[in-house]
């Protein structure tokens, strides 16, 4: 390279700045030299005085030229992807009437087979155009004033229908003066202060109060998520009564976390509410008491170390708060990460029968494993995230047994266990997981077509009427059982709305087969006796102390099948379906406003129930019954009498097995009142996943203006 002049007469260096800097040779053959080469640097780092810096724009133009490449090699596959689904889409809905609409809609259905159809089905068996939201199933994140970041999944952020919503217009939040989330979550898992054993111990209730909670806890909880072995907890609880110091800070954490989990099944006249809260409604009441006896569960683990030092005590209590979590509708998944990271450090991924364990603390930790296998399957789906290799470990099922015959090594019990429940409501959710998979994912893979996950469930059926049989030569059953196996039946006939619900939105559009309408014919089933479980669940006394469950994960099942009769009651294939329709909503109704109380869930539902039997009119033929007569409260309870004599409370309610199809009516008839299609966004079945994904601002659909039926009476 020659040397360079410049004005002034003093010749430049012509080696570069970094071979110069480092007094080596420098090549000189270019920009940057073979030495810079070898050594790793850039032409920006290779200088020679007189010529220009590279700039950062300069450098990454060729980054920058591939960048633009790949962006539009990206979008020209896009274009081509939804014209292909589009072409797909219109060659499809030749077979439809008309009259089913634009397959704009993210539910528009497509023609190909339906839900009974054959195990090769493709995309469109689902009974939904994967666009829309589902190409775009990616969330949104929440950024608040104060720098905090919260993720939200698509299925709990759905844009409302309408501008403005009085269906959203709930009855007054019971717990609105006291926030709802993660208030007892406050203290950090980390030593903050030198909290005292004593300080702890100041904590807990009076002695006779924590045997009450502690019986309603084994009594009501255990048999559905037993994790524990009582007969342990028990003698460990009495050494405790004796000397509260011979026991760890773990236990003790574990014994909060049952008292803040008992108190919310205690009735609303409980003498121990009022003398243990101060607050002016039994819902607050409740929610202070178990709030307070979870954080005290948190600082104990805290003074422990948990985040360095655990045991099964400690791994017990996170599984239960997780759990307790999850049915107050608070965030769980940060916690629950958490606490599959103490299982995992503890060994609990392994299957106990590879370490030197009794049978007793194998146990623990295989019931341990499930119930947060069972809490992750759950928080999962309501993120959207359908990836399911965490479940897939080395870890065997707990065994179905009670905790005695662990001790005395008894054969197990032909009749229902301590862990059937459990065991059966895994198998459930594993099957709401492929569901989730078979419904949201996009491109379409799943593993199981419709029909196979049809005869899941209907497998699990069978298991739950075979091992919760009736035996009268064995005394009738345990007033526990008869509600478990209540709450599972409400699960299957979630499980049926959701799976079979593409089919019934084929229906609702116009493609009247054999195959859409059996799938009416089950859904209007499952929805029916859903609804008389729910009902059951409140009238009966014998089961008044799972109000926390029917005002909660209860509520959210019936609310469900609320939605889906009333679409189905817009469009009846006959006048006494809809009759028989509206006097079931009409119940239903009765019960969510008595839950209300205690229940947001309820009290967000009432006033879209109402709306409903408002705007709903009566058929054509019917108009001889007077409309006044619905806001008759004897009439009401004259039906609910009619009711109770065809379901028993006192009985378990088996959903159907064999369903007759109705006549085939097209379903776009407008003599019946409100249009089915505004209800399709929120008859999608992503907003129905949990609790916390019902898209209560999307029901101002209902407001009694856009029907013509003026204001609901007060």
């Amino acid at each position: 390279m020659a040397s360079i002049a410049r004005p002034g007469g003093k010749r430049l260096p012509i080696s570069c700045q970094a071979c110069r800097t480092r007094k080596i040779r420098c090549s000189r053959d270019g920009r940057p030299c073979q030495t810079c080469v070898r050594r790793g640097l850039g032409a920006e780092d290779c200088i020679y005085l007189g010529q220009p810096r590279l700039s950062s724009e300069q450098t990454a133009t060729a980054d920058t030229m591939v960048h633009n490449e790949l962006l539009a090699r990206i979008r020209n596959l896009e274009e081509q992807l939804h014209k292909q689904v589009g072409s797909n889409s219109n060659s499809n809905s030749q077979g439809i009437s008309s009259s089913a609409g634009s397959n704009s809609d993210p539910l528009s259905p497509q023609t190909t087979p339906s839900a009974t159809g054959s195990a090769s089905e493709s995309d469109s068996a689902i009974g939904m155009e994967p666009r829309g939201p589902l190409l775009g199933n990616v969330g949104s994140l929440q950024t608040f004033t104060s720098g905090y970041v919260r993720y939200l999944p698509s299925a709990s952020q759905w844009n409302s229908v309408v501008k403005s919503s009085t269906g959203s217009d709930c009855l007054q939040n019971i717990d609105a003066e006291i926030p709802d989330d993660d208030d007892d979550l406050q203290i950090p898992l980390v030593r903050n202060g030198s909290v005292s054993r004593g300080e702890l111990l100041a904590i807990l209730p009076p002695g006779r109060y924590c045997d009450t909670l502690k019986d309603v806890y084994f009594r009501v909880f255990s048999p559905l998520f037993h994790i524990l072995h009582d007969l342990t907890f028990e003698a460990e609880y009495q050494q405790f009564c004796h000397d509260a110091g011979s026991v760890s800070l773990s236990w003790l954490a574990l014994l909060f976390t049952i008292l803040g989990i008992a108190v919310t099944a205690l009735d609303d006249d409980d003498l121990l509410l009022s003398d243990l809260g101060r607050e002016k409604t039994v819902s607050r009441n409740i929610k202070v008491l178990s709030s307070r006896y979870r954080s005290a569960a948190m600082r104990c683990l805290a003074a422990d170390g948990v985040t360095s030092r655990h045991s099964i005590n400690s791994l017990q209590t996170l599984v239960l708060i997780c759990y307790a979590r999850t049915h107050r509708g608070l965030p769980t998944w940060t916690l629950l990460g958490f606490s599959h990271h103490v299982a995992i450090s503890m060994g609990c991924h392994i299957d106990p029968e590879r370490f030197a364990l009794g049978p007793i603390e194998r146990e623990e930790r295989r019931r341990a494993w499930a119930g947060l296998m069972m809490l992750y399957t759950i928080q999962n789906s309501s993120f959207g995230s359908l990836d399911q290799r965490l479940l897939a470990q080395d870890v065997k099922l707990p065994a179905d047994i009670n905790d005695v015959d662990l001790l005395t090594g008894s054969e197990p019990s032909t009749r229902p266990t301590q862990m059937t429940y459990l065991l059966l409501k895994f198998r459930l959710y594993k099957i709401s997981a492929m569901i989730c998979e078979a419904i949201f994912s996009f491109p379409y893979r799943p593993r199981l077509t419709v029909p196979q996950l049809e005869s899941e469930i209907l497998a699990v059926q069978e298991r739950c009427d075979a091992q919760y049989q009736f035996d009268t030569s064995r005394g009738p059953l345990p007033t526990h059982h008869l509600a478990n196996l209540n709450i599972l039946y409400s699960y299957i006939h979630q499980l049926f709305l959701l799976l079979l619900r593409p089919s019934l939105c084929r229906y609702l559009q116009g493609e009247i087969t054999p195959d859409t309408c059996a799938a009416r014919a089950k859904c209007v089933a499952s929805a029916k006796a859903s609804l008389v479980i729910y009902q059951s669940l409140y009238e009966s006394s014998q089961f008044a102390q799972y109000k926390w469950y029917n005002g909660g994960l209860g509520s959210f099942h019936a609310f469900h099948s609320a939605v889906v009769l009333s679409v189905v009651m817009m469009n009846p294939s006959s006048q006494s379906e809809f009759v028989e329709i509206k006097d079931i909503l009409w119940n239903s109704l009765d019960v969510f406003a008595a839950l209300s109380n205690r229940s947001a869930f309820c009290s967000k539902a009432v006033p879209i129930l109402r709306q409903i039997m408002y705007v709903t009119p009566l058929p054509p033929s019917y108009t001889q019954i007077k409309r006044e007569k619905l806001t008759d409260k004897s009439d009401v309870a004259c039906s609910r009498q009619q009711q109770q004599q065809i379901f028993n409370a006192e009985s378990v309610v088996t959903p159907p097995t064999t369903f007759m199809a109705p006549t085939p009516t097209h379903p776009s008839s407008p003599e019946y009142g409100t249009p089915i299609e505004n209800f399709f966004p929120q008859l999608h079945p992503q907003n129905w996943v949990g609790p916390s994904s019902v898209p209560w601002d999307g029901f101002g659909i209902l407001t009694m203006d856009q029907c013509g039926f003026g204001q609901v009476p007060g």
